[in-house]
């Protein structure tokens, strides 16, 4: 989970944007640095339900983090496998993420 955790991180302070303040991305990796993911499961419909605490700030971000840890830890076995399944889905929301913040920028 830390492996995840961490990557998660890393991806948040990678690339910014020119026009995305400094400041917003330390935050966010702050954030996520800190993050664990809440996850309340039905034996037999498998997880029900998904919370980051404390939540990075935005929904989406968050909602993706959850869509993520929901479809891997049904396959995954071991933190390596976890943070492998992880990895793809996550850089695809940081990268979403990274792009709504643009163009909130540009709307300014």
């Amino acid at each position: 989970m830390i492996a995840i955790l961490a990557a998660i991180a890393l991806l948040a302070q990678t690339a910014p944007p020119a026009s995305t303040p400094d400041d917003e991305i330390v935050v966010i990796g702050q954030r996520l640095r800190n993050i664990r993911i809440m996850a309340k499961r039905d034996r037999r419909t498998g997880i029900k339900r998904c919370v980051l605490k404390p939540t990075t700030g935005d929904p989406l971000l968050d909602t993706g983090v959850c869509q993520a840890y929901s479809a891997c830890v049904l396959t995954a076995r071991t933190a390596g496998e976890m943070e492998a399944c992880m990895r793809p889905p996550l850089e695809r929301e940081m990268k979403a993420w990274q792009e709504r913040r643009k163009a909130a920028m540009a709307t300014r």
